[in-house]
Order: structure tokens, then C-alpha cells, then sequence
């Protein structure tokens, strides 16, 4: 049974906030509170954003891959977006 296009669009949107989070995180602790720079803000980022996959996934109710994709490709898409906003308000 498929999950209905209310729930579908309420986890996609779940998937984006936790990209969008999964940054915000891992520029603010590793990059800031650790004073981290470089390769392990990208690992904190992109291990976050694994984890965002998986919430998403887990509050979609089905156990497809598609939707496992399609949520990985929506978290990890707008953290990769908000990383590279972060960085262009940079001088560097």
C-alpha cells in the first residue's frame, strides 16, 4: 500500500528541513564550538544528512528504496545548497 500525497509531501518537506539542518548543525558545532575546518564539516554534513534520510524514511511508513532515494536526494540536495549559500557569503 502506497503512502498518500498529504504524507508523501509532509516527509519530502522533513527531508529538506533535515538537510537544511543537517548544515546549520555542521558549521555551527564542527566549524564553530570544535573550531573544525575543511573535510570535517563536509563528513559531519554529509553524515547528518544520512541521518535526516533516515528520519524521513522512518516517518514515511514504507519500506521502498525509492522513497529511500528520493528522500536521500531531497536532504542531501538542500544541504549541499545551503553549504554552498553559507560559503558564497564568505570572502574566500
Amino acid at each position: 500500500m502506497g503512502i498518500t500525497i498529504k504524507r508523501r509531501s509532509s516527509v519530502g518537506l522533513l527531508a529538506i528541513c533535515c538537510g537544511v539542518l543537517s548544515t546549520m548543525i555542521a558549521v555551527e558545532v564542527v566549524g564553530g564550538y570544535l573550531s573544525l575546518e575543511g573535510m570535517p564539516i563536509v563528513y559531519s554534513l554529509l553524515g547528518l544528512s544520512a541521518v535526516g534520510t533516515l528520519v524521513a524514511n522512518w516517518f514515511s511508513g514504507t519500506p521502498s528504496w525509492k522513497y529511500v532515494l528520493l528522500y536521500g536526494a531531497l536532504t542531501f540536495g538542500s544541504s549541499i545548497i545551503v553549504l554552498i549559500y553559507l560559503f558564497s557569503l564568505t570572502s574566500a
